[in-house]
């Protein structure tokens, strides 16, 4: 079973989007500053990226088989 990867990505027009890849699949959705908080709160990401604070965080991905 593949575990499916969570990417968080503000981009430089500070609009939020959610990424999930999984077996290959890319599902987007492009979401609220209310639901990215959220988010933040109750998931956990993979990789977090945000353009206009020319930032990247990277979880442990060790242990990921994609």
């Amino acid at each position: 079973m593949r575990i499916p990867v969570n990417i968080l990505h503000i981009d430089s027009d500070y609009q939020i989007h959610h990424l999930v890849i999984e077996g290959g699949l890319l599902n987007h959705s492009t979401i609220s500053l209310e639901k990215a908080i959220g988010f933040l709160k109750s998931m956990k990401f993979d990789l977090i990226l945000s353009e206009p604070h020319n930032k990247v965080l990277l979880e442990n991905t060790k242990e990921k088989n994609i």
